[in-house]
C-alpha cells in the first residue's frame, strides 16, 4: 500500500509539535528572565493550586507533567529545597506523600502568573482573533478529554 506522504495529517501534526516546541521556549525563557522560575516549576506550582483542597499526590502530579516519576522526585526535591512545595504525609496512607504549595510558593506563582498571562496574551492568544482561539480551545478540550 502507498502512503500519501504529504498528508496533511502528517504536516497538521507536526505543525502542532513545532508550535509547542517553540512556544514552550520563548514562554520559558521569557518566564525565567523576567520572575526568574523555570517554566516547568510554574506548571507544577499550577497545577498544585488548582487541584482539589490544592495539594497532588506525587503519582497524580507525574500524571499531568510530562516527567517520569523519578523526574517529578528530583524536580519536587528541588522545589522543596526553594521553600516552593512540601510534602505533607496523607493521613490515610502511609506510604503517601502530598505535594503543598508553602506560602512562598503562592506568592512566587501569583507573581509568575500575572507576568505568564501577559506573555502568553502577546505569544498565544494574541495571534489569533476570537473565533480561532474558541476553536483551538474546543479542539484541544476534545482531544484532552477523548484521550484521557
Amino acid at each position: 500500500m502507498q502512503v500519501d506522504l504529504n498528508d496533511q495529517r502528517f504536516s497538521s501534526f507536526g505543525k502542532l509539535l513545532e508550535v509547542q516546541a517553540r512556544l514552550q521556549k520563548l514562554l520559558a525563557r521569557q518566564l525565567e528572565d523576567a520572575v526568574g522560575l523555570p517554566l516547568t516549576w510554574f506548571e507544577v506550582l499550577l497545577r498544585i493550586a488548582r487541584s482539589d483542597d490544592q495539594v497532588l499526590t506525587m503519582s497524580a502530579l507525574a500524571g499531568q507533567v510530562v516527567l517520569t516519576s523519578g523526574g517529578v522526585t528530583r524536580l519536587i526535591d528541588r522545589m522543596t529545597d526553594e521553600g516552593l512545595v512540601e510534602r505533607i504525609p496523607c493521613p490515610g496512607d502511609r506510604r503517601v506523600n502530598w505535594i503543598k504549595l508553602t506560602k512562598k510558593g503562592m506568592a512566587t506563582l501569583d507573581d509568575a502568573a500575572a507576568v505568564h498571562l501577559d506573555h502568553l496574551d502577546e505569544e498565544f492568544a494574541g495571534r489569533l482573533s476570537k473565533t480561532e482561539m474558541e476553536g483551538l480551545i474546543t479542539a484541544l478540550d476534545t482531544l484532552h478529554e477523548s484521550l484521557t
